[in-house]
């Protein structure tokens, strides 16, 4: 393995690491009949979107101070790992080809007979 394929690997594992770190948040809200959904973009695995922002993405404005925990408990958000794996397979792919296309080309030196 050469210098640029084990900078290729370091690379490809960090974006692993970061997609897994960074996942993408789908925001809910649940009611009877249906789910209202919204996009709420990239956050840190371990700090979900609250249920005050998912309320506010989805409603589209704030919501007020008096607002009870028992109303906002029905705006949620979770990962949408269907994407995250998308990721994940896409910057594996994209290595392993990198790596084929940076490795190193094996010459075979064989000596040759003069007649």
């Amino acid at each position: 393995m050469n210098r640029r394929q084990r900078i290729i690997i370091s690379i490809g594992i960090s974006l692993v690491i970061l997609s897994g770190l960074f996942p993408a948040y789908e925001g809910e809200f649940r009611r009877e009949g249906d789910n209202l959904k919204k996009y709420m973009g990239y956050h840190f695995l371990f700090l979900p979107p609250s249920e005050r922002a998912v309320f506010e993405a989805v409603i589209g404005k704030s919501p007020s101070n008096t607002m009870s925990q028992q109303a906002l408990s029905s705006f949620s958000s979770h990962i949408i790992t269907s994407r995250v794996w998308v990721q994940i397979v896409t910057i594996v792919v994209a290595t392993m080809g990198l790596l084929v296309l940076f490795a190193e080309k094996k010459t075979d030196t064989l000596p040759t007979r003069r007649m």
